[in-house]
């Protein structure tokens, strides 16, 4: 992470030190681009796999010194599924203990949704162009499936046996301003290609579950239908903020 922030620091100050240079021509008018994205980060957290994509309809308009950008988006990053074992630090003494061979969670995250995306850039050598800007957006989802029960189960243990399944799809999502920087080279008039470091900023949630602790409660109290729901009001979700190094590459076209 020390390491990412760094480069970012360094590109930030070679884009300042290129921008006192004389300018080798003025930036004025609008320009459209549509820009499809591959992010690929060394490290990956929460079980996401290392890349993610994207693409986006990008409006440029010269101001002179530069040209200012606002983007439209959408980008995915998956995750793998990943096992965990529910907590069975808060079973009663009256409680028999967890089974272990039949207590297990099935989860997997996802970042996905709509982003937007602001930047300046201006000229760095014939066909070449440095940017910095922000990144807004994207939904973090964690999906979980639980099942887990007293050693032994069964309709001898009375109120000392018990079985807890559970499930959700819980999301975060927010701003998540997320900065970027980075190098665009032009091929031809009508396409160009981009190398960018992004910081990629989310919050990542998990579900926790206390075993043997829940609630029950009559969903209909009367009737030939009546059903019998499980709460569980110990349960929590951990977060965590994230800012997680990738790198980027877009392939660029002007229209």
């Amino acid at each position: 992470m020390i390491k990412a922030v760094n480069m970012v620091r360094w590109g930030l100050v070679a884009c300042l030190c290129a921008s006192l240079s004389p300018m080798r021509a003025q930036d004025t008018g609008f320009s459209k681009e549509f820009k499809f994205r591959l992010g690929y980060a060394q490290n990956p957290k929460d079980h996401m796999r290392a890349p993610y994509t994207g693409f986006g309809l990008n409006l440029g308009y010269g101001i002179g010194v530069g040209r200012l950008g606002l983007e439209l988006g959408y980008f995915y990053k998956t995750g793998d599924t990943y096992i965990t074992r529910p907590d069975d630090s808060a079973l009663g003494a009256a409680q028999l203990p967890m089974n272990p061979a039949k207590s297990v969670e099935d989860k997997r995250n996802q970042l996905a949704g709509f982003s937007v995306r602001t930047a300046f850039s201006r000229e760095l050598a014939e066909n070449w162009r440095w940017q910095a800007g922000l990144q807004f957006g994207g939904t973090f989802k964690h999906q979980y499936v639980g099942d887990t029960q007293s050693l032994p189960w069964d309709a001898g243990t009375g109120t000392a046996g018990w079985r807890d399944f559970y499930l959700g799809t819980p999301t975060k999502g927010g701003l998540n301003p997320t900065p970027f920087g980075g190098v665009s080279w032009k091929a031809d008039k009508d396409s160009s290609v981009e190398l960018n470091l992004v910081l990629l900023n989310y919050q990542a949630i998990e579900y926790h579950h206390f075993a043997g602790t829940g609630t029950v409660y009559v969903s209909s109290a009367s009737g030939p239908h009546s059903s019998v729901d499980t709460a569980f009001p110990s349960d929590s979700l951990a977060k965590k903020n994230r800012l997680v190094p990738h790198l980027e590459i877009a392939y660029v076209f002007h229209f």
